[in-house]
């Protein structure tokens, strides 16, 4: 049997480390020197921190996870609500809002690994198609936009579909 688990698991962390290196490429070559570390830096060690408190500390995770989360649906409601101030900092800094779904899109993965596998599919899910929906209001670039989220939104159908189809309890007690 497929465990769709570990596939969703394993494309996410490949999205990760594969997107990464592509996105602090192209931030380094966009912006030399200290600024492009700033701005690799704001998505790299919120990424690898949550990763690590995801394995390790899910007490701890979860909070932020979901602090994180509807902080990025706020923005998305935002950028919905004002296309044309959005498309500005879109075209000036580069998708910031889709930088932050990929940043936080491993985080989630290994949290739903083993807990709470339906709601982080969800999740996974639901952020990929509302920042398409977000975006479509705007004239901004798609292409960067769908080759993030893409893997995302299999990541979250794949954890949708193991919730159903694996019959394993998420409901033990989190260390």
């Amino acid at each position: 049997m497929v465990n769709f688990r570990k596939i969703a698991l394993y494309s996410m962390l490949g999205l990760g480390v594969v997107g990464g290196i592509i996105i602090a490429r192209q931030s380094f070559s966009e912006h030399p020197g200290l600024i492009g570390f700033v701005f690799t830096s704001a998505w790299l060690f919120p990424m690898v921190v949550g990763s690590w408190l995801s394995w390790r500390r899910p007490m701890i995770a979860f909070p932020l996870l979901m602090i994180w989360a509807m902080s990025l649906l706020g923005l998305l409601v935002w950028q919905a609500l004002s296309p044309d101030w959005w498309l500005t900092v879109i075209n000036s800094n580069g998708p910031i809002i889709t930088a932050a779904i990929f940043a936080l899109a491993p985080p989630l993965a290994i949290y739903g690994y083993d807990r709470r596998t339906r709601y982080m599919g969800l999740i996974l899910l639901g952020l990929p198609l509302l920042n398409f929906l977000a975006n479509s209001n705007t004239d901004a670039s798609g292409t960067t936009n769908l080759l993030i989220t893409l893997p995302v939104l299999a990541a979250g159908v794949l954890y949708v579909i193991a919730s159903f189809v694996e019959k394993r309890d998420d409901t033990t007690e989190e260390k």
